[in-house]
């Protein structure tokens, strides 16, 4: 079963990253709030998904994040809150050092913080780039 809802997320986020990274059909190729939004989204989508899939690996027995040097504890909200706020620190490459990655964790760690440094660059990108000509 976790399988299928990792499936499910990985899906969700990369048609969420799709979405920014190709071509599209916008009338207007400037910034505004449409796109701005569209960018929120972006964040968004990656953030919960990075979020849950930690929280799904961590509720699995897979230890992922440590707070404070501690595995995380508490019970589900507890996690969800932790992988959350973790999820968005790394995305938004602000890392306060409270809670960390371990394992594989660091390996999803780096690929949502790259991912957080693309985001901006493909938004402009996209924003400013004519593909009609």
């Amino acid at each position: 079963m976790i399988y299928i809802i990792v499936s499910m997320i990985l899906v969700c986020m990369v048609m969420s990253l799709k979405s920014l990274f190709y071509p599209s059909k916008w009338k207007v190729q400037y910034v505004s709030f449409h796109h701005f939004f569209f960018l929120g989204m972006c964040y968004v989508t990656i953030m919960l998904g990075f979020g849950l899939l930690f929280t799904l690996l961590e509720l699995e027995g897979i230890q992922i994040l440590v707070e404070n040097g501690h595995p995380v504890s508490g019970d589900f909200f507890d996690h969800l809150f932790t992988t959350m706020y973790f999820s968005g620190i790394t995305l938004f490459s602000v890392g306060y050092g409270d809670v960390t990655p371990i394992g594989i964790g660091r390996g999803v760690a780096l690929i949502e913080s790259w991912l957080g440094y693309t985001i901006p660059a493909a938004f402009v990108v996209k924003s400013f780039m004519n593909y009609d000509k």
